[in-house]
């Protein structure tokens, strides 16, 4: 099963959405634009998505808030990362934590964390926690990227389900 996200104007994506009903895609909006996200054996409805492979899930996604950690892992750790164990199980502790996925490239080294929550508070709150700063913060994942800083990219967005 492949993983595709893509974006632009709410207009556009909106249209994608409604002539594919029988997807099953969802539709979010960040401060800089709105987004697809689709998980699916199918081929892509997108022109220019970003496609990634599911390495470790936990729960359904629904259009729920989402937090997406975007992150390099270098060629050579990606073994390594790839194998690593995060202890799913400790999430389930966290108040609205709905559902992960951890999401490889299909090319490139630009893996992305996916978690839902109940609402942007708990969202917020889990990102003080110490799972997050112990797995999921840019000094936990660092030892995972290249010698080269320039390359390195970390960086968080919220999505929040698309209201009609």
């Amino acid at each position: 099963m492949k993983t595709y996200i893509t974006y632009g104007t709410e207009y556009f994506l909106k249209q994608i959405v409604n002539n594919n009903k029988t997807r099953d895609i969802f539709t979010f909006v960040a401060e800089d634009n709105t987004y697809l996200y689709e998980e699916t054996d199918q081929e892509t409805l997108f022109s220019a998505p970003q496609t990634f492979d599911a390495i470790r899930q936990d729960g359904v996604l629904l259009e729920l808030p989402m937090l997406m950690i975007y992150f390099v892992v270098s060629d050579t750790r990606q073994d390594v990362f790839d194998t690593h164990e995060l202890p799913l199980e400790d999430l389930h502790q966290y108040e609205g934590y709905h559902a992960l996925r951890l999401l490889k490239p299909v090319r490139g080294e630009t893996y992305a964390y996916v978690l839902q929550f109940d609402s942007k508070a708990h969202m917020t709150d889990f990102k003080k926690s110490s799972f997050f700063r112990k797995y999921l913060s840019e000094d936990a994942l660092k030892q995972y990227q290249s010698a080269d800083f320039i390359n390195n990219i970390y960086y968080t967005k919220h999505l929040f389900p698309l209201e009609d």
